[in-house]
Order: structure tokens, then sequence, then C-alpha cells
């Protein structure tokens, strides 16, 4: 009997690779499912019982996860010896040397549409040695692969989700991912680590799906699926002109529907701003990371762009009704409180959207080096932050406060008043544990909110609001 695949996560949303994955293994004749893991004890429960015939599990591994999937895989390996467990992601991509061989199985080392099905298929997950990108033995020879021509891929399987989870089926707007890599150099981001890790294999360029195939996707999933708004999950969006204007007129032409997208601010010029307003752009997310230029340009190595070019270009946007969300981070090595203060200002002042985050140095990127260069770490080997859980991985009772600064977002981005207020009870460590435990997860629900509003029912920002402060609760 051939072997069943179970896809493991933790988040409420689709995975594009899982959905890959799942068309190629559907290609090749191989059951599979998906799994959203809300509690541990119910999970390992259905691995006795629904998911019984799975003998492989499959993890999508971030840094943020790593810790807590590995707990749960040991848990796994105690009372399922026979399981097979494989972990993929961008973290055993740039980690794979410091991989736990003694607890997982294999680990994917690349993009894992090429050889997973077959690997699958053809029995050698039962055999100790390593297949093509899939690994188990550092000691021989394998190759990381990645993507070279997005076209080539299958259309994503959203069955995987819809047919079993009826709030992401519901949702009432589609995610889709258009692109793949990135050309900037940000210290805090994978795409510069896979740059110069995988010098032979990685794309050094944005790689786009065909304007062709993309609406096809679009049209596709519209047609099964239907719903009122479409949302572009790639970071840079507008950077390939000639591409973008292309998709626009066929997504204006075939699709039409209201859409959410992110781009840098470098790709806004006016001609750029004109054609999204004409093709129903809704909302845009700009990553700013920070208002002050020194951090940005010479500790994140941002793509260049100063405060007065970012204000007027989303004056010009929100002059075309488009609303601008923009992002930035909290915890940056030298921030300060004023530096904080000055983010909530300008957001305030130019009327703009604004979602924030403490800084996670994840390990393998040159950020996580800066910090441990610096002494910066509270603890270099342990636990890393995570993006909807707020705590600092930065030792100082200044980068304490500042995560208070980012727990109440919700509110400081609308009324200036709060901000000296709240900057000045942030000295207090009763202050800052009682936002953390109450006021945190309802940040993140507000901020969700505000981003959403305008594509989304009420009815749905309330529901992922709900599960949004379940997350926050188990992650805590």
């Amino acid at each position: 009997m051939d072997p069943k695949v179970l896809l493991c996560q933790f988040d409420n949303l689709e995975f594009y690779s899982y959905m890959i994955l799942s068309a190629k293994l559907i290609e090749k004749g191989v059951k599979h499912n998906v799994e959203i893991i809300e509690d541990d004890v119910f999970f390992l429960n259905k691995l006795s019982g629904v998911y019984d015939d799975y003998k492989i599990i499959g993890f999508y591994t971030c840094n943020t996860d790593y810790i807590r999937i590995m707990s749960l895989i040991d848990k796994i390996k105690k009372l399922f010896s026979d399981r097979v467990v494989i972990l993929g992601g961008p973290h055993p991509t740039i980690n794979y040397e410091k991989i736990n061989f003694d607890l997982v199985d294999f680990i994917c080392v690349g993009d894992g549409e090429f050889h997973f099905g077959e690997w699958v298929k053809s029995g050698n997950y039962m055999e100790k040695r390593n297949y093509y990108n899939i690994v188990c033995d550092l000691s021989e020879p394998f190759e990381a692969e990645f993507a070279q021509d997005l076209n080539k891929s299958p259309l994503p399987n959203r069955d995987i989700y819809y047919s079993k989870y009826p709030f992401l089926r519901h949702m009432g707007i589609r995610r889709f991912l258009l692109s793949s890599g990135c050309p900037f150099k940000c210290t805090y981001c994978y795409n510069e680590t896979f740059r110069s890790k995988f010098k032979d294999s990685y794309s050094k360029a944005v790689l786009f799906k065909s304007p062709a195939k993309a609406v096809e996707e679009i049209e596709d999933t519209l047609e099964k699926y239907p719903a009122k708004a479409v949302s572009f999950s790639d970071d840079n969006f507008c950077i390939n002109r000639e591409w973008l204007f292309s998709f626009l007129d066929l997504y204006s032409e075939r699709i039409g529907k209201p859409f959410h997208a992110a781009t840098t601010i470098t790709a806004l010029t006016d001609e750029v701003i004109e054609k999204l307003s004409q093709s129903n752009l809704k909302t845009i997310r700009i990553a700013m990371e920070t208002t002050n230029s020194r951090i940005r340009n010479e500790i994140l190595h941002r793509p260049k762009y100063t405060n007065e070019q970012f204000s007027k270009t989303v004056a010009k946007i929100r002059k075309k009704k488009i609303k601008v969300i923009i992002l930035n981070m909290f915890c940056l090595p030298t921030q300060t409180l004023r530096d904080c203060v000055d983010i909530f200002n300008f957001a305030i002042d130019y009327n703009l959207i604004m979602c924030t985050t403490i800084l996670v140095p994840y390990k393998g990127t040159a950020m996580y080096d800066y910090c441990l260069k610096n002494d910066l770490l509270i603890d270099p080997s342990g636990r890393e932050g995570d993006l909807n859980s707020s705590w600092t991985s930065l030792k100082g009772v200044e980068m304490e406060r500042m995560v208070t600064m980012q727990n109440y977002t919700f509110i400081l981005n609308f009324t200036r008043f709060m901000v000296p207020v709240i900057r000045f009870m942030s000295k207090f460590t009763w202050f800052r544990v009682l936002s953390f435990k109450l006021i945190s997860p309802v940040n993140v629900i507000g901020m969700n909110f505000y981003a959403w509003t305008g594509l989304l029912s009420f009815k749905k920002l309330f529901e992922l609001g709900i599960k949004t402060f379940r997350i926050y609760k188990r992650k805590k």
C-alpha cells in the first residue's frame, strides 16, 4: 500500500508551498492531507486515530517555528516511532548544518516540488539515504534546488484547504503568489543568504509567472472558489514595470476585482501609481521599517529612499483613494524610543495605516550575525522571537519599552497625544507586563482590522480576530 502524507502547520492560512506540493502529489497518485495544528495533545491523538495510516509527516519550518516543531516531533517519535518526519522551508534550507537529525529523518533543501512526490511514491522515504535535495546525511552528496521557471509549476491545489477548512473557503478574499526572489539585500531577510549560500542554484533575479499564466490561475481559482477581492502576497509586485503593465492589462480585462498588493516605495512612479489605480487597486502595503535613515541604510541595508520621497509618494497614492499600509519594525539595533515616537508621528502626519512588528534576527541572516558580533542578543542559542508574539531578542530596558510602544500601535497610529503617555508609562515594569499580557493580542487584532477593512466584511474580520487571538494564546 502506498504511504500517505500529512502536511502540518500552525497558522490559519493557505501555504502556497503546500498547495504546489499537493498538486505534485496528486500527479503521482499519493494520498495526502493538511492539518492546521491548534492543540498538540489533540493532534497527537489524531495521529493514532484518523491519521493512523499517515506514515510521512511534513512540517514547513521557519526559524520562529523550529523549536516548537522540534518539541512536537520529539513527542511524535516517542509515541509513533514508525513515522517518517521531514522538514522543509527556509529554516532547514539555510541552517541544514544545525538540524537535529536524531529527531528529524529528512529535510528538503530548497523547493520541494521537484522530487518530493517521486521520493514518496518510489519508497525512497524508507531508505536512510539522500535523494536529490531530500537529505538525511550531510556527509553524503546532495544538491539544493530552487525553481527557475514559475510557469513550469502546476496550478496550486487549493482544495486541500477549502474542502476541509470552511473559514478559509469562505474568507471572501483569495491570496496569490506570482513571483519568487528579491533583488535587495535587507539584512533581516533570507534572500541574501540564499544568494550567497546557493550561488549556482538560487536565481539572482525576481522570477515572475507570465501574465497569461498568472491570470489563468486567478480565473481558475475564482471559478471554483468565488471571492470579492484578490490579494497578492508578492513582496515586489511592482518591481518589473514591463511585467506589471502587461499583467494589469490582462487582469483588468478578465478579472477586474478589487485587489491588495505590496511593493517597495522606489517602484512607485507616477505612471505605476496611475496604472494601479486604473486596475482597481484598493490597498497597498509598503515597508518603510523605520524613519531613521541611518538605521535603514547602514544596518538594514534597505533600498535607498528618503523620508521626504516616501511621504510625497504615499500622498500621491492616497489622492487616488488607495489605502496605504506602511510596515515598521521596532527593537532594531541602535534604535531609540525617540525613533519609535518619530515613526508614529510620521504615520499620523500622513494619515497612514501602520502595521508593526518586533525585529526577529533569524539565524542564518546577516542581521543575526550583526547582533551576535555586537553582543546584542539576550540568548544567542535560545528560542527566537515570533512575529505575532511581542518580545524582543535584543538586550536592554529600552528595547523592552519599545515592545510596549509596539503593543499599542492600533491606538498610537491615530492618537498623537497618547504617544508620549505610553512612552512614559513604559518606564514601569508592571505596565510593560500588563501590556504584554492583555494589550498585545488586541494590538494584532486591531492592526488586522484596520489593514483589511474595505476588503473583508465585518463578520470575516471578527472571525479573523478570534482566530488570531487563539494563535497568540497558544504561542504564549
